[in-house]
């Protein structure tokens, strides 16, 4: 995987693909390391959701849980209808 690090909304979080555990983690705890994990064991349209889901946690703490899971599936489920999909 080549990303290491991402800024969201003007900070720094280390990415890590992990190899088991729940679907995500996003710390928003740690001022000097944060950091979003996505777990490999899940199929890929639910890794791109996954994905989706933390980032955006990480880019605004102020959504509730219920709209971070409909917007992460709603965005995900229309970048999986264009043809997106994970590149190992």
């Amino acid at each position: 995987m080549k990303v290491k690090t991402h800024t969201f909304n003007g900070r720094k979080y280390r990415i890590e693909i992990a190899p088991d555990g729940a679907n995500g983690v996003c710390d928003q705890y740690s001022p000097k390391d944060r950091y979003l994990q996505i777990f490999t064991d899940l199929d890929r349209r639910k890794g791109l959701i996954t994905a989706i889901h933390e980032a955006l946690h990480a880019e605004s703490w102020t959504k509730s849980e219920k709209i971070v899971d409909r917007v992460s599936r709603e965005i995900g489920m229309f970048l999986w209808n264009l043809g997106y999909r994970r590149i190992k």
